[in-house]
């Protein structure tokens, strides 16, 4: 539900980061189907590419969710903050436990800036990426 959430986010400041030059692509965990559904009903503007297998988030190195981060007050007022935003999740992907990152890629393939969600909801200030972009 809160990557609904960080789409819809992603989607109001779209127009600030594309004014930098830099392109936004989001890579979600769901089927071919799921990310169809996702980016109607989130209204997503921006690329979504699977990564069915999770080899991406191998490769990056994302967290998965685990028990303890679930019940973290945190993840519940970001669940709850998402709910009352309308973001609501309808299905989950191939990997429903699987947190996301948020990363900025320059020139050469340099990584300029990375953010790691430590639970669910837990997304990069969006003023912050923005700022790392060259």
């Amino acid at each position: 539900m809160t990557c609904r959430e960080r789409a819809g986010q992603v989607r109001d400041r779209y127009d600030d980061v594309i004014a930098t030059g830099a392109k936004v692509v989001a890579i979600g965990t769901g089927g071919k189907r799921y990310a169809e559904a996702f980016i109607e009903d989130e209204r997503v503007p921006f690329e979504v590419l699977l990564d069915e297998d999770g080899s991406a988030a191998e490769v990056v190195g994302t967290k998965r969710l685990g028990l303890v981060s679930l019940v973290k007050p945190a993840a519940i007022a970001a669940g709850i903050r998402s709910t009352a935003a309308g973001h609501r999740q309808q299905k989950t992907g191939r990997r429903p436990f699987q947190l996301g990152a948020t990363l900025v890629i320059g020139p050469g393939d340099e990584l300029l800036y990375a953010d790691f969600e430590d639970h669910a909801g837990d997304h990069a200030d969006l003023d912050e990426v923005i700022a790392a972009i060259p």
